[in-house]
């Protein structure tokens, strides 16, 4: 990894999260992942790319966000029917790392499909 695009990226994630709860230094790698790990979700999730974008000048028009982002809260109702019908599970959704934003930021634009398969990963699948 370009450690010039890692550090830029580490420095812009850490200015937008925060400290941990507990306190001391946020860890960051390559592979952690946005939702899963560093707990970023709906709104906060949606504005974090976006400032990425802007920041970086990066060409994300089109990001898929439900891709990767689920909502802020939890809909209990639709949680418990889910339990009983597939027809009420929400989609599983693709991990985005933060691997994944500095492919993007190397190439200056995000494509879902070309960064995914840098990434390992199957398009339309996990």
């Amino acid at each position: 990894m370009d450690d010039v695009v890692w550090n830029k990226l580490g420095q812009f994630a850490r200015e937008q999260l925060g400290r941990p709860l507990l306190g001391g230094r946020l860890t960051l790698t390559p592979d952690s992942r946005l939702e899963e790990d560093l707990r970023l979700t709906g709104l906060d999730a949606v504005e974090f790319i976006d400032k990425w974008a802007d920041e970086f000048n990066i060409e994300a028009d089109g990001f898929p966000y439900d891709r990767y982002f689920g909502p802020e809260s939890l809909d209990v109702i639709r949680s418990v029917l889910g339990l009983f019908s597939k027809r009420f599970r929400d989609p599983k959704l693709a991990s985005l790392t933060l691997g994944m934003l500095a492919e993007a930021m190397k190439r200056g634009r995000w494509n879902t499909e070309e960064i995914e398969r840098a990434a390992g990963r199957r398009v339309g699948g996990q």
